[in-house]
Order: structure tokens, then C-alpha cells, then sequence
């Protein structure tokens, strides 16, 4: 049997969460909703546990605990922005008019429009319920359907086991319509055309194609039948989608997201992210002319130092483990084309996707678990337990 979902983007600092949102509950007398409690504005808010961020016009915007999003330039020149929520947002994106998107835990996503900093709620985990009723039920009708031209006994047998599964869903996501919701999101990207996709557990896959207005539950175009987490989802430049999940999940999307196929990843573990790096290279054809061709480098991260490297969009990978087997969390491409992945204890790792012989291993001095990281010219902006921060390198 599987265990609950437990928020693992950044599992070493959960506890520092788990208190925060202990105290904002006592606070607000153990009755509040928190997707209906408005996040607390604090001094401090900088160096809560952040989960996430994106470039916003020579600025970060950075999303984590208690529903805090805040737009940062630096340690001094920061600002909180008005949330509706104080449950933990785990996700951020910027649409090409400037909109912004944050998704986070009991299923909540944000939005907030290209010259404002009051975000506003435009789905939360009762509607995300209500989608996964609409269509489990669906599957029961038919699968109904299917039992009735079915002759083979032990294929019939099979189906009504299936059936029972079915029913089974229905309940528990009735009931938990009654309880509250549960199903954190724990990713979200969008196309070139913003096109948007989130992602999270228990299999939830989402879209939108109204720049975040109104979503659609897809989770059934994926090869997913055991529900596996998905922990991240990501776009490329040119318009590939890929996700990642529990158990060495892996998929990908070359339409947009109407069909996903499986990628076959070396590794069986936690995969709590993906980046990708999309190169043009200068080819000469059989004929001696020349032509641009694009090549995704990409790398998948997770539990214990795994981490994995395609150099062919995801076609054939690379298994390496750290020696310290320390989980890996987020990562990121210099515009130079290295890669950086950061983890527990400070980890930070850096490499050349196509030499993982050079591939160098830091530890920053907080000894933080970071989830979140950017790299600028000079230095790598680091978010995670104890907030955001600035490192210099030299790459």
C-alpha cells in the first residue's frame, strides 16, 4: 500500500513548513480555510522556505510557505506581494503578455495580471475533486460498457476487479469533497503560444489554453495507471513538453500535449525535476550544404544523487549517482550551457551535459536545502530553507 502524499519537493525542510502552517492555523483559531486565509504579510517573509522562481524583468519572483510570493532584486530590495492563500505555492510562471501563474498545495492555482501584484484564485483542489469524479465516472460507464461484450471469464473477472477499483475512487473522492482537499500541484510551464500544464500528485495533470482562466483534467492521456506522483513538468523552446515523477516516471509531448509517450529512464526512484537545454548546431548535409538542426540536452534529478543526462531529447539517457547520495531538487542551464542542480545540505553541483567528467561538486556554507536555483554572469540565485539568497561563481 502506498503512503499519503507528503510534499517532497523539499523534504528535509517539511517540518520547518509543517510548524509554519501549525502556528498560521493557531492563529486563525483552527477554523479558517487556508485557501480562504489571505497570506500574512512578514518581515521575514525573504527567508521563509521558498519552493520556486522565475526571471520577471531584471527581478525573481519566488513562491513557497504560507502562500508567500514575493518579487526579489536583492537581499535589501525586496517586496511581498498580496496572496489570497497561505497554504504552501510550490510552482511560478510568466506568460508572454506578462501574466503570472503559481500553483501550490490543496490543488490551488493563482493568477495575476502583467501590472499587478494582487494575485487572485482561479481554481483550488474542490474543483480539481470535482473533475477527478466527472472522470472516474466516466470510466465506470465505461468500463460498464466494455463488461457487457465481454465473453472470457477470466478477462470479465479482470474487469470487475477493475470496476471495484472504479467505485472505490468515486467514494473516496466524494468524501473528499466533504473533508477538504488534499492533492498538492507541484509544477507548472507553458508553451511559446502559452498553452499551460501543471502537474502534481497522485498523477494530476492539468491544462489551460485561456492563459490560466479555466482548466481541464488530462492525467488519463498518461500511461500512469498506479496514480505515480508527477513532480515536474516542463517546456522546451521548441514547444517539447516533458514530466517526471515517482518511480522513475518519465514522459513526453512533441503536439503540445495531445499525445504523451513514455521515456524509458534508467533510474526506478523519486525524480523531483527535469531541465532542458535546446541547442542549434551548424550540420553539413550529404550534399555539402549546410543546415541548423536542434539538439535538447536534458537532465532528470532526484532521490539519494541520482541524475540522469540525454543528449537526443530523452531518447537514450546517462545514469550517474553522486557519491554523497544527496537528493537533488532543482536545477538549471547557464546561458554558457552548463548545467546546475541543487539539493540538501547546500548541495550544488555543476557540469557540461556531454562531460560528466568534469562534473564539480559545492557545498554552500548555510548547509540549506535549496529547491530553486538561477544562474546569472556572475552568480547563482539560490531559494530554498532559508529563503533566497545570492552566491557568486565563476564559470
Amino acid at each position: 500500500m502506498r503512503t499519503p502524499y507528503i510534499a517532497f519537493r523539499i523534504t528535509s525542510v517539511m517540518l520547518v513548513t509543517l510548524l509554519g502552517s501549525l502556528l498560521t492555523l493557531a492563529q486563525a483559531k483552527n477554523s479558517a480555510d487556508l485557501l480562504a486565509l489571505p497570506a500574512q504579510k512578514s518581515a521575514l517573509a525573504s527567508q521563509s522556505v521558498l519552493m520556486a522562481m522565475t526571471p520577471n524583468n531584471g527581478s525573481v519572483l519566488v513562491v513557497g510557505e504560507r502562500g508567500h510570493i514575493i518579487n526579489w532584486q536583492s537581499s535589501s530590495s525586496w517586496q511581498q506581494q498580496q496572496s489570497p492563500v497561505s497554504v504552501a505555492i510550490t510552482g511560478v510562471t510568466i506568460l508572454s503578455d506578462g501574466s503570472k501563474i503559481a500553483v501550490g498545495h490543496d490543488g490551488v492555482i493563482l493568477k495575476a495580471k502583467s501590472d499587478s501584484t494582487n494575485w487572485q484564485k482561479v481554481f483550488t483542489g474542490v474543483e480539481l475533486t470535482k473533475l477527478k469524479i466527472e472522470q472516474v465516472k466516466q470510466q465506470y460507464q465505461d468500463l460498464q460498457q466494455l463488461i457487457k461484450q465481454t465473453q472470457d471469464e477470466d478477462e470479465l473477472e479482470e474487469l470487475t476487479y477493475q470496476l471495484e477499483d472504479l467505485a472505490f475512487a468515486i467514494e473516496d473522492n466524494q468524501l473528499e469533497l466533504t473533508s477538504g482537499p488534499n492533492k498538492p500541484l507541484l509544477s507548472v510551464t507553458q508553451t511559446s503560444n502559452d498553452i499551460l500544464f501543471a502537474c502534481g500528485a497522485y498523477g494530476t495533470l492539468l491544462t489551460s489554453t485561456d492563459k490560466g482562466e479555466t482548466w481541464q483534467l488530462i492525467n488519463n492521456q498518461l500511461d500512469n495507471p498506479d496514480n505515480y506522483h508527477l513532480n515536474a513538468v516542463i517546456a522546451t523552446v521548441d514547444n517539447e513538453l516533458y514530466i517526471v515523477g515517482e518511480n522513475g516516471l518519465g514522459f513526453k509531448s512533441n503536439d503540445l500535449g495531445q499525445t504523451w509517450s513514455v521515456m524509458t529512464l534508467p533510474y526506478s526512484g523519486s525524480l523531483f525535476g527535469i531541465i532542458a537545454n535546446t541547442r542549434n548546431l551548424d550540420k553539413r548535409a550529404a550534399n555539402g550544404s549546410h543546415f541548423i538542426d536542434s539538439q535538447t540536452q536534458l537532465v532528470a534529478f532526484g532521490l539519494q544523487g541520482n541524475l540522469m543526462i540525454s543528449l537526443d531529447g530523452g531518447a537514450h539517457w546517462q545514469h550517474e549517482k553522486l557519491p554523497n547520495g544527496i537528493s537533488l531538487l532543482g536545477g538549471n542551464f547557464s546561458k554558457q550551457g552548463s548545467a546546475y542542480l541543487v539539493g540538501h545540505g547546500g548541495l550544488i553541483v555543476s557540469f557540461l551535459p556531454e562531460n560528466l567528467a568534469l562534473l564539480n561538486i559545492k557545498k554552500h556554507p548555510s548547509g540549506a536545502a535549496f529547491s530553486s536555483i538561477l544562474v546569472k554572469e556572475n552568480s547563482l540565485i539560490l531559494a530554498g530553507q532559508f529563503g533566497i539568497t545570492q552566491w557568486p561563481i565563476k564559470e
